[in-house]
């Protein structure tokens, strides 16, 4: 290296801290939290993919107020990482704060070379791991301060007032959609006083996860006139000054009485360490006024000296032009990157890995193609989809694989961890699950009794929550349109995971339904409207998945039920003995037994209102959801449900005939058309 580079480096290296200094009067650092164990070398594949990951956070933080990634595909090396910025902070802000913190603050002040990490500023978070932690709250690590300020007089009453105020807002942050889950709050405490509050979560949550979150954490809160807590899911905070921007309507007075908040039932989590403060923990809307001379100054110094570096940058890669790559940072690109040559395989890996797609190695076959159990040169086992140029799964249905499962990170849907392409076939690679798919078990008389009711709500529960961060936590509102038992695939721990979105169509969030000419899914699963006039939406997954829950309660399938006594299928059966009052009998004989009669009763009538006939009946997944949850959720009476009394062939709901088109394996290729 010679002298200018080394002089070069140097001074960069003094314009950073320079600019980090200044900057502190432009953004309020908080707090960090590194990982002490889990390192990586530098100049690694894992320090290339988080330069990757952190250029894509900062490229979409000019747009949205979260946004999550994942850089690498199926080593030790791939990165996920996100960033949650305040809701009321503007685009401009928000990608201020994410910028200091992915260029500067991060890699090179506060965690180098640490592989897990989470730094909070006041206008954002941003959170990296080497371990998926998208879909799923977590209160581990977290950080918390109180401004330090004591309550006169009756403190009880006055944090029973704050904490009230601050759970009341959370249905609001937890009903945000997908895009903000963010609300604020007053409550005027006595006639000078106002109390003002602010809760949000992470979008990738689901209503349940993102309300559980902050009334625990609310239920943590120190006694004193102002306090915030941050968990890396969610935050909240309540002061006596008005903090945020933005109006917020206040409630009245509170009269001065109040009850004693009752005891929780469960134990509170603990909080994370509480750090007082002399003064209040941020500027106060008068405090930034008085700041913006010493923020002007601080910017114009800043400028001054990027000036000088900019020439010095620009004059040294002049001269080394020739050797120089040129790199376009378009955003684009950076998305493509992520989602597409970072998931790419080669064929001879796959041939390798699978033992040239051996018979020893063969998992199963559809109507797409067969799957193949593969070991990767590291030794982690995948599950290889070779998908042949003749199959039903065309171009478009494989691009949808790639690219919207590419998107998605729940632990309950399968992840899609890379691909492979020639001239004659394409490769999708998923992770292994041991367990294979729910029907082999739930319709096999020889495994019916291994999954127990226990197992069995757990399952009928992990499927909710994957579909309800389908249609809404997800950020691209997807409706799967494949929903089965077939696709369903089972973990070492028999947890479900969603698979096969080759069909998935993703929605705006400004449209409830849309229509098709061209029909595809699986008999016995699609939804009447969906079959009949190829009208669908999240409702039609929501009837796919009331199939699913009848099917797992009665160890039987509903495309091929037998005709018993109530005779066409599965549905009708299920609806003719809830109407008699002998549920019971519907449920599978290898847990009637030793199941909880109430939950299963429960469940018989959710997948009766699932599949109800009239579209706008049937629940959303995040009802759904919540009655999974809770068993003091009081059910509607489920209506008549969709295909009763009449059959596919021939009835259509528009007057045509139809022609149904399925293979003898029961797979995705049904289509339908008017004749």
């Amino acid at each position: 290296m010679n002298q200018f580079s080394l002089l070069l480096i140097y001074f960069l290296i003094l314009l950073t801290m320079m600019i980090i200094n200044l900057k502190q009067s432009l953004a309020v650092y908080l707090s960090n939290e590194c990982s002490t164990t889990t390192m990586f070398a530098s100049n690694s594949q894992y320090q290339t993919n988080l330069n990757t990951l952190f250029q894509d956070l900062r490229s979409n933080a000019n747009r949205y107020g979260y946004h999550n990634a994942t850089v690498g595909v199926g080593t030790n090396d791939v990165v996920y990482g996100n960033f949650l910025c305040r809701g009321d902070q503007s685009n401009s802000n928000c990608q201020d704060c994410v910028t200091e913190i992915t260029v500067t603050v991060l890699p090179i002040i506060y965690c180098p070379n640490r592989k897990v990490a989470t730094i909070w500023y006041d206008e954002c978070m941003v959170r990296y791991s080497n371990e998926s932690f998208f879909g799923t709250w977590a209160e581990d690590p977290g950080w918390g301060e109180s401004n330090g300020q004591n309550v006169t007089g009756n403190v009880s009453q006055f944090m029973h007032i704050a904490k009230n105020m601050l759970v009341n807002i959370t249905s609001q942050a937890a009903g945000g959609g997908s895009d903000i889950k963010y609300a604020t709050g007053a409550v005027q405490y006595s006639s000078s006083d106002t109390v003002y509050g602010l809760v949000q979560c992470t979008p990738d949550l689901s209503y349940y996860d993102c309300k559980k979150c902050l009334v625990d954490m609310i239920a943590t809160f120190p006694s004193c006139k102002g306090s915030r807590l941050f968990w890396t899911s969610c935050n909240a905070r309540f002061e006596i000054n008005h903090f945020f921007d933005g109006n917020v309507n206040v409630t009245g007075t509170v009269p001065l009485s109040l009850p004693p908040q009752p005891p929780p039932t469960t134990p509170s989590p603990q909080p994370p360490p509480i750090r007082n403060s002399t003064g209040p923990m941020i500027i106060s809307r008068s405090g930034k006024n008085k700041t913006s001379t010493n923020k002007a100054i601080a910017i114009a110094v800043v400028l001054a000296l990027l000036g000088a570096g900019l020439f010095a940058i620009t004059f040294y890669f002049i001269i080394r032009r020739c050797k120089s790559k040129k790199i376009d940072d378009d955003t684009h690109e950076t998305e493509d990157l992520i989602t597409r040559e970072s998931l790419l395989y080669t064929m001879a890996t796959l041939e390798t890995a699978t033992n040239g797609f051996s018979n020893e190695n063969k998992l199963g076959q559809g109507g797409f193609g067969s799957v193949y159990k593969g070991t990767l040169p590291n030794g982690e086992e995948v599950a290889v989809k070779r998908l042949s140029r003749s199959s039903h799964q065309g171009a478009q249905e494989f691009k949808n694989e790639i690219l919207l499962v590419a998107q998605l990170h729940h632990k309950n849907l399968s992840r899609l961890l890379g691909f492979a392409l020639n001239q004659k076939e394409n490769l999708l690679v998923y992770e292994y699950v041991p367990n294979k798919s729910l029907d082999n078990f739930v319709f096999d008389p020889a495994k019916q009794g291994q999954l127990r009711w226990r197992l069995r709500y757990k399952i009928i529960q992990g499927i909710a929550k994957g579909m309800l961060y389908l249609h809404q936590d997800s950020g691209l509102k997807i409706i799967h349109r494949d929903l089965k038992a077939s696709n369903i695939l089972l973990d070492a721990k028999m947890n479900p995971k969603i698979a096969d979105f080759g069909l998935a169509r993703m929605f705006d969030y400004d449209k409830s339904r849309s229509s098709t000419s061209r029909v595809v899914g699986t008999y016995g699963y699609m939804s009447p409207e969906y079959a009949t006039r190829g009208i669908y939406s999240t409702k039609s997954d929501v009837y796919s998945y009331g199939i699913l829950i009848l099917e797992i309660i009665s160890g039987k399938i509903n495309s091929a039920f037998p005709e018993e006594s109530y005779g066409e299928t599965l549905v009708i059966y299920a609806w003719k003995l809830w109407q008699e009052g002998k549920s019971l009998e519907f449920v599978d004989a290898s847990i009637r037994d030793s199941c909880s009669r109430h939950e299963v009763m429960r469940c018989v009538q959710l997948g009766l209102l699932c599949v109800q006939k009239a579209v706008e009946a049937r629940p959303t997944m995040a009802t759904v959801v919540l009655t999974l949850e809770s068993n003091t959720i009081t059910l509607p009476v489920p209506r008549e449900p969709g295909f009763f009394n009449k059959t596919i062939i021939g009835d259509s709901d528009i007057g045509n005939d139809i022609i149904i088109v399925h293979s003898s394996n029961d797979v995705s290729v049904s289509e339908i058309e008017p004749r």
